[in-house]
Protein backbone atom coordinates (compact mmCIF):
# COMPACT_ATOMS: atom_id res chain seq x y z
CA UNK A 1 0.00 0.00 0.00
CA UNK A 2 1.44 3.15 -0.91
CA UNK A 3 1.00 5.87 2.27
CA UNK A 4 2.40 9.50 3.01
CA UNK A 5 4.87 7.51 5.14
CA UNK A 6 6.04 4.65 2.63
CA UNK A 7 6.50 7.94 0.15
CA UNK A 8 8.75 9.84 2.78
CA UNK A 9 10.71 6.54 3.39
CA UNK A 10 11.66 5.92 -0.30
CA UNK A 11 12.35 10.48 -0.87
CA UNK A 12 14.78 9.53 2.29
CA UNK A 13 16.81 7.31 0.19
CA UNK A 14 16.72 9.76 -2.81
CA UNK A 15 18.00 12.83 -0.10
CA UNK A 16 21.52 12.51 -1.03
CA UNK A 17 22.01 16.48 1.00
CA UNK A 18 19.50 15.11 4.50
CA UNK A 19 17.75 18.63 3.58
CA UNK A 20 14.20 17.25 3.49
CA UNK A 21 13.70 17.48 -0.45
CA UNK A 22 14.75 15.48 -3.37
CA UNK A 23 16.00 16.00 -6.92
CA UNK A 24 12.52 15.76 -9.25
CA UNK A 25 14.48 14.04 -11.96
CA UNK A 26 14.37 10.90 -9.74
CA UNK A 27 10.44 10.82 -9.64
CA UNK A 28 10.27 8.07 -11.61
CA UNK A 29 12.15 6.15 -9.52
CA UNK A 30 10.36 7.34 -6.28
CA UNK A 31 7.36 5.87 -8.51
CA UNK A 32 8.31 2.65 -8.75
CA UNK A 33 10.22 2.17 -5.74
CA UNK A 34 6.70 2.14 -4.61
CA UNK A 35 5.89 -0.38 -6.80
CA UNK A 36 3.45 1.83 -9.29
CA UNK A 37 3.65 1.60 -12.99
CA UNK A 38 3.44 5.02 -13.94
CA UNK A 39 4.80 6.97 -17.60
CA UNK A 40 7.46 8.93 -18.12
CA UNK A 41 4.67 11.68 -19.32
CA UNK A 42 2.96 11.61 -15.71
CA UNK A 43 5.83 12.27 -14.26
CA UNK A 44 7.23 15.10 -16.32
CA UNK A 45 3.53 16.72 -15.72
CA UNK A 46 4.68 16.34 -12.23
CA UNK A 47 7.57 18.14 -12.56
CA UNK A 48 9.92 15.53 -12.92
CA UNK A 49 12.84 17.26 -15.16
CA UNK A 50 14.93 15.55 -17.84
CA UNK A 51 18.71 16.76 -15.84
CA UNK A 52 19.70 16.83 -12.29
CA UNK A 53 19.89 19.87 -10.35
CA UNK A 54 16.86 21.87 -11.75
CA UNK A 55 14.50 20.91 -9.48
CA UNK A 56 13.61 20.43 -6.36
CA UNK A 57 10.61 19.29 -3.63
CA UNK A 58 10.06 19.12 0.03
CA UNK A 59 9.04 15.47 0.56
CA UNK A 60 5.25 16.73 1.45
CA UNK A 61 5.02 18.17 -1.75
CA UNK A 62 6.67 14.94 -3.49
CA UNK A 63 4.13 12.89 -0.87
CA UNK A 64 1.33 15.12 -2.90
CA UNK A 65 2.70 14.20 -6.33
CA UNK A 66 2.73 10.78 -5.64
CA UNK A 67 -0.56 10.36 -4.24
CA UNK A 68 -1.93 12.53 -7.65
CA UNK A 69 0.12 10.52 -9.97
CA UNK A 70 -0.90 7.26 -8.82
CA UNK A 71 -4.35 7.56 -9.93
CA UNK A 72 -3.52 8.14 -13.49
CA UNK A 73 -4.95 5.76 -15.88
CA UNK A 74 -2.25 2.68 -16.90
CA UNK A 75 -2.76 0.17 -19.42
CA UNK A 76 -4.27 -3.46 -18.45
CA UNK A 77 -4.38 -7.10 -19.89
CA UNK A 78 -7.09 -6.21 -21.94
CA UNK A 79 -5.60 -2.87 -23.45
CA UNK A 80 -2.67 -4.21 -24.15
CA UNK A 81 -4.28 -7.67 -26.14
CA UNK A 82 -6.81 -4.86 -27.77
CA UNK A 83 -3.39 -2.72 -29.08
CA UNK A 84 -1.92 -5.78 -30.51
CA UNK A 85 -4.69 -7.90 -32.53
CA UNK A 86 -4.30 -3.68 -34.28
CA UNK A 87 -1.49 -5.91 -35.69
CA UNK A 88 -2.78 -9.11 -36.41
CA UNK A 89 -3.30 -8.96 -39.89
CA UNK A 90 -3.92 -13.21 -40.62
CA UNK A 91 -6.13 -13.01 -37.42
CA UNK A 92 -4.85 -15.66 -35.99
CA UNK A 93 -2.46 -14.52 -33.14
CA UNK A 94 0.45 -13.21 -34.31
CA UNK A 95 1.89 -10.52 -35.78
CA UNK A 96 5.35 -9.23 -37.15
CA UNK A 97 8.20 -9.56 -34.54
CA UNK A 98 9.59 -6.09 -35.66
CA UNK A 99 6.37 -4.66 -35.49
CA UNK A 100 5.98 -5.16 -31.64
CA UNK A 101 9.82 -4.47 -31.36
CA UNK A 102 9.05 -0.52 -33.14
CA UNK A 103 5.99 -0.09 -30.83
CA UNK A 104 8.35 -0.96 -27.50
CA UNK A 105 10.82 1.36 -28.98
CA UNK A 106 9.21 4.35 -30.20
CA UNK A 107 5.56 4.32 -28.29
CA UNK A 108 4.98 6.14 -25.33
CA UNK A 109 7.90 5.88 -23.12
CA UNK A 110 10.67 5.26 -25.01
CA UNK A 111 12.87 2.27 -24.30
CA UNK A 112 16.27 1.64 -25.83
CA UNK A 113 16.89 -0.48 -28.81
CA UNK A 114 19.35 -3.23 -26.83
CA UNK A 115 16.16 -3.27 -23.60
CA UNK A 116 13.75 -3.90 -26.43
CA UNK A 117 15.77 -7.38 -27.64
CA UNK A 118 16.34 -8.09 -24.39
CA UNK A 119 12.78 -8.29 -23.73
CA UNK A 120 11.51 -9.83 -26.43
CA UNK A 121 14.60 -12.50 -26.03
CA UNK A 122 13.30 -13.51 -22.79
CA UNK A 123 9.39 -13.22 -23.05
CA UNK A 124 8.76 -13.73 -26.69
CA UNK A 125 8.22 -17.02 -28.46
CA UNK A 126 10.17 -17.80 -31.61
CA UNK A 127 9.28 -16.26 -34.82
CA UNK A 128 8.57 -18.28 -37.67
CA UNK A 129 9.31 -18.41 -41.43
CA UNK A 130 7.75 -15.19 -41.93
CA UNK A 131 8.46 -13.36 -38.76
CA UNK A 132 5.51 -13.79 -36.97
CA UNK A 133 5.25 -14.88 -33.82
CA UNK A 134 2.07 -15.01 -31.57
CA UNK A 135 1.54 -12.23 -28.90
CA UNK A 136 -0.85 -14.14 -26.27
CA UNK A 137 1.90 -15.94 -24.59
CA UNK A 138 4.19 -12.45 -24.92
CA UNK A 139 1.58 -9.95 -23.07
CA UNK A 140 0.97 -13.35 -20.37
CA UNK A 141 4.96 -13.01 -19.66
CA UNK A 142 4.88 -9.30 -19.34
CA UNK A 143 1.74 -8.97 -17.03
CA UNK A 144 2.85 -12.03 -14.49
CA UNK A 145 -0.20 -13.92 -16.11
CA UNK A 146 2.03 -17.15 -17.39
Amino acid sequence: MVDAESIKKICDIYDWDGKGEIDLFFLGDVFYALGLNTTKKVCVGLGQTDEEGKKFAKFDDVVAKVMEGKEAPTGNYHDFMELLKLYDKNSNGTMMLAELENILANMGDEIPKEDVQKLLAELCDPEDEDGMFPYTPFVDRLTGKA
